[in-house]
């Protein structure tokens, strides 16, 4: 395959990645901009586009990304207790937003792998369940 053809091929399977990017912004009802941001964080990333382009492609997550032995599945996980726990503290403005959860996940990923020791202090302090000096767990 010569190197034109490999760019275009390239450029073909970014495109696809954008498009699935703006359908889930869409189906998450976010705001003008939201795409953007999320497009230039993750595309800074390679290894995060290749863990996207798996999900697209799979509906699931491919875990080969560990950070800290952090993956996006497990960032999906965190938010979602996250969310839970939102709940438990009246914050019933909150609503479960899959394709909003999902675009967090990979964005979220980019901050991980940028300060991961920020995460896994995170990861292991904050969780859904009610404890004695649980620090709040909505920014």
């Amino acid at each position: 395959m010569g190197l034109g053809l490999c760019l275009l091929v390239y450029i073909m399977d970014e495109m696809k990645l954008y498009e699935y990017a703006a359908s889930l912004c869409e189906q998450a009802e976010e705001e003008t901009g939201v795409l953007e941001e999320f497009w230039n964080r993750i595309k800074a990333y390679p290894e995060i586009m290749k863990e996207f382009d798996y999900y697209r492609e799979h509906n699931d997550f491919l875990c080969e990304l560990k950070v800290e032995g952090i993956t996006v599945a497990d960032i999906l996980v965190w938010q979602i207790d996250r969310f839970k726990a939102a709940l438990d503290e009246g914050k019933f403005a909150l609503k479960y937003n899959g394709p909003h959860m999902v675009l967090g996940a990979f964005y979220t990923m980019a901050d991980v792998i940028e300060n991961p020791a920020k995460y896994t202090n995170r990861f292991r302090s904050e969780t859904g369940s009610d404890y004695e000096g649980k620090s709040g767990c909505v920014d």
